[in-house]
């Protein structure tokens, strides 16, 4: 059972000594629900990917075992580049299998031990393993939406828009039909403090070179894109996801995409995502609303002919 094979989570490594309160306080309230819920949901966990014990997929499905062709969820965790767990997002799953739909929590690799492309070669090796082989658990591998949480929002974000990559992963353009980046980080240049108290930069801590923020920044990739973006942070959010969301909103827009921004009024970073298992959630009503939407899929499928 994925859940009691957990690493001890934080710090992963010397890096980060010190991890927020409110980040660690998050981990095991996200953990205790995500418990709950697979206890509750039919599942498929520990679902390798790749080699590395991080490229795992945990799959929750349908009660239904005959539902066939429903549409799909990969959903990316966060954690700052360096921390968290694939089974923190499972306490989502319930307000979506029920649709029904599946939903897809992934693990991926993380910094420093694994800088970039790492995190993001695997995300684009997530979405190539769904693609092929989601309907053998009766989901659509037409109707996938990413989505993500934090950096796994970012992560969600790059693997919609960096479309140049698709063929080195054996990817259609229009493979993903919508992108809901949840509190995320839209660019991460080496000045961006990362949490904790070591004081190093993202940079420091992600990239080889500095150059190479361009790898985790979706501002720096929207150009072409044609997929629609849900876009949302609290109104207590760290700065540089405000910012960054304002901006991706307005470069999103100014590229005539699809983009609906809102707010989350009174929660912090990690009250936000937690709100996210409440089935009355703006968030959960959305993507609901997006992901059994035939218009939407349609309408991607178009935008990239």
């Amino acid at each position: 059972m994925a859940f009691d094979s957990l690493k001890p989570q934080p710090p992963r490594t010397s890096a980060n000594t010190r991890y927020p309160e409110p980040a660690i306080a998050y981990g095991i309230e996200a953990l205790a629900r995500s418990r709950e819920a697979e206890a509750r949901c039919r599942t498929v966990l520990d679902v390798a990917f790749g080699p590395d014990e991080d490229q795992k997929l945990d799959l929750y499905l349908p009660d239904n075992e005959e539902a066939r062709d429903v549409p799909v969820v990969l959903y990316f965790h966060g954690g700052a580049w360096m921390h968290g767990y694939k089974e923190w997002a499972g306490f989502m799953a319930p307000v979506l299998v029920d649709l029904p739909a599946i939903f897809v929590s992934v693990g991926y690799r993380l910094a420093p031990e694994h800088k970039f492309p790492a995190p993001l070669d695997d995300a684009f090796a997530a979405l190539n393993w769904v693609q092929r082989n989601i309907a053998e658990h009766g989901g659509d591998e037409a109707r996938i939406f990413a989505a993500g949480w934090s950096v796994g929002g970012t992560l969600a974000s790059l693997i919609t828009l960096r479309r140049e990559l698709y063929p080195k992963w054996g990817l259609q353009d229009g493979v993903i039909k919508g992108c809901f980046a949840a509190c995320a980080g839209f660019t991460y240049r080496d000045d961006v403090l990362a949490p904790g108290d070591s004081g190093m930069t993202y940079g420091d801590l992600i990239y080889d070179r500095p150059e190479d923020h361009t790898m985790a920044s979706p501002l720096d990739h929207i150009r072409g894109n044609r997929t629609p973006f849900h876009i949302s942070h609290a109104s207590g959010d760290f700065e540089h996801v405000k910012r960054s969301s304002a901006a991706m909103v307005e470069a999103l827009e100014g590229e005539n995409c699809i983009v609906e921004f809102y707010l989350f009024e009174g929660m912090d970073h990690y009250e936000c995502n937690l709100a996210h298992g409440d089935p009355t959630n703006h968030w959960v009503e959305k993507m609901r609303s997006w992901i059994t939407d035939v218009d939407v899929h349609n309408s991607v499928l178009c935008r990239y002919e």
